[in-house]
């Protein structure tokens, strides 16, 4: 244990953690450190939370030790026992306090939902005043939505994770401000059709080699279906599941019911409402509804889905390649996510509105499409009227790969400026 006590925490020679990226949820987490609220970071596996963790660490370092700083990832076999005995974490912690003759004050917990129970220790040491803050990071969107979990109520801050967002993907390759933004357009398309097709984990974009990312996305999925889905939630019809998610990843941004999704799949509705609940609560889909004031007929309404990232759907469905406004659509979607609305609904009334956003009382709508045309600009402008009866539209946008124009109160604005500014 000793040895990767010592692998995982390589700050604690005094070395600062490097060739890390900053993340524009950064400042938000860092204003909370100075509470003594629990942190908690969820998100899909790979999406960055460990090295928000790391930033995290470099910061702290300039006020307080390295060495009372302790980071564990609970993912790692060497902690197997404490899987089903959270109690054994304070061994973990005094063997780490041996090795450095320091007493822990930040203590990060990676991945803790391998962790049964583990809502019961941190409580104990937070009420304990063991720590001056606790970090934990999970994987699984119901976290801390469990019985156990309401020990903790009011007692942490929780913040979602995602891979970068385009503004973050510019920022990393010096594009900074209007003025770069627009002088090197080239250059940002490049970037943009990248992240297009291979989405936009931290790691992957560090690969030029297609193949190797191509393997890469793959084996995220795998891991991400494995442990996070098949394992964690102890799945009995695996193959069942398997083709729910094949089928789901190969129809994104596909309207469907619960009821013609258990007939594709040869299931129930039972199931797959099950199943489908599981794939989104470890952030691999997003399960949208239909726009409505009314909950119960949201509730009947058609659903859409979209995947996390755009590198999964190719990873998963080839057939995705060539089908850019599909994947356009998925982008928009999950950077749509990454600026925090509200609500990001579509509607769907005698038409179809792509995105429909909410924020405290004002709403937005969003057409997608990847190139306008004679033949079908009449159609998006039309799908702005599907929700405009019904709300006060502070904004109407068609977002386009690479098209600008005003249209009425409409405005057409290319994809790469409208996420780069």
């Amino acid at each position: 244990m000793e040895n990767v006590l010592l692998h995982q925490n390589p700050h604690w020679s005094g070395n600062k953690y490097e060739q890390l990226h900053q993340r524009e949820i950064f400042d938000r987490i860092w204003k909370k450190c100075e509470t003594k609220h629990i942190q908690a970071l969820t998100g899909i596996r790979r999406c960055g939370k460990s090295s928000i963790f790391r930033l995290l660490v470099n910061r702290l370092m300039d006020t307080v030790s390295p060495k009372a700083i302790l980071f564990l990832n609970m993912d790692d076999p060497v902690y197997f026992e404490a899987w089903n005995n959270s109690s054994l974490l304070y061994n973990i912690i005094e063997a780490a306090e041996k090795i450095t003759g320091e007493k822990v004050q930040y203590l990060f917990l990676d991945e803790i939902q391998t962790v049964t129970a583990w809502e019961k220790f941190v409580k104990s040491v937070y009420d304990s005043n063991l720590f001056r803050k606790i970090f934990v990071t999970g994987s699984n969107s119901s976290l801390l939505q469990n019985d156990y979990s309401a020990l903790l109520s009011g007692r942490y801050f929780v913040d979602t994770v995602y891979p970068f967002s385009f503004r973050e993907l510019l920022t990393i390759n010096g594009i900074s401000n209007n003025y770069e933004l627009l002088s090197r357009k080239p250059e940002v398309l490049r970037l943009f059709d990248d992240v297009l097709q291979w989405g936009s984990f931290p790691e992957i974009m560090q690969i030029a080699d297609r193949e190797i990312r191509s393997d890469l996305l793959k084996s995220y999925f795998d891991s991400i279906v494995m442990k996070d889905c098949i394992v964690y939630q102890k799945i009995s019809d695996v193959p069942t599941f398997r083709r729910l998610l094949l089928y789901m990843m190969s129809n994104i941004a596909t309207l469907f019911s619960y009821k013609s999704l258990a007939g594709a799949v040869g299931s129930n509705e039972n199931t797959v409402k099950k199943y489908l609940q599981i794939l989104i609560d470890s952030y691999i889909v997003n399960d949208v509804f239909n726009f409505s004031f009314s909950q119960k007929e949201t509730a009947r309404n058609l659903h859409k889905i979209y995947s996390a990232d755009n590198g999964l759907i190719n990873a998963l469905s080839y057939r995705f390649m060539d089908n850019k406004a599909k994947l356009l659509e998925n982008f928009v979607f999950t950077e749509l996510c990454k600026q925090g609305w509200d609500e990001i609904t579509f509607g769907n009334r005698n038409g179809e509105c792509d995105f429909v956003l909410k924020k405290d009382t004002n709403f937005q709508a969003i057409q997608v499409c990847y190139e306008l045309t004679p033949e079908n600009e009449e159609r998006e402008w039309r799908g702005f009227s599907v929700v405009d009866g019904q709300i006060s539209l502070q904004r109407k946008i068609v977002i386009t790969y690479n098209q600008s124009r005003q249209f009425n109160d409409i405005e057409v604005i290319p994809v790469w400026k409208y996420f780069g500014l």
